[in-house]
């Protein structure tokens, strides 16, 4: 049962928001080693089953079904429940990336992504956040031409 909550938890954060002539589409897979002709090889494959310690990718294709280019397409995932980000996984050809540690209110790269924390006394300190802390991902497209495709991805650790 724990399995099955954990795999739910995990593959099913993918919360993209685009243009409305961007069509997208996700996908989850996890890094398994095999071991071919002696020598190991990652491969990733559907995730059906995940565990502890296994690593997620998820990847977000994108396409431009409208008739005129789509302009500041942003995209946004949050980081699933039960997993961390592993620091520079996230890609994405001829985007900018950008991170959140506060449940996706601000956005910043990641030398700028903070969090608050309560102080002995009272008050409150902004801290700079590690990646193992950040909650969101936001991908920011400036134009996807009509007919146009490209994809997004991270990788996370699952706790």
């Amino acid at each position: 049962m724990f399995l099955e909550l954990l795999l739910m938890v995990a593959i099913s954060p993918a919360m993209a928001i685009a243009d409305p002539n961007i069509q997208l589409d996700m996908s989850v897979t996890k890094e398994i080693v095999l071991e071919e002709n002696g020598q190991e090889v990652t491969r990733w494959v559907e995730a059906e089953d995940i565990e502890p310690g296994q690593k997620l990718r998820y990847t977000v294709r994108y396409l431009n079904v409208g008739d005129e280019p789509a302009t500041e397409v942003r995209i946004e995932n949050p980081i699933p429940d039960l997993t961390v980000y592993l620091s520079d996984s996230a890609s994405g050809s001829g985007s900018k990336i950008v991170f959140s540690a506060d449940g996706g209110q601000n956005y910043g790269a990641p030398d700028e992504v903070t969090y608050e924390v309560a102080v002995f006394g009272g008050g409150k300190d902004r801290r700079q956040a590690s990646p193992d802390r950040y909650t969101n991902i936001r991908w920011l497209i400036n134009e996807v031409p009509p007919g146009s495709a490209g994809e997004v991805s991270f990788v996370v650790l699952v706790q």
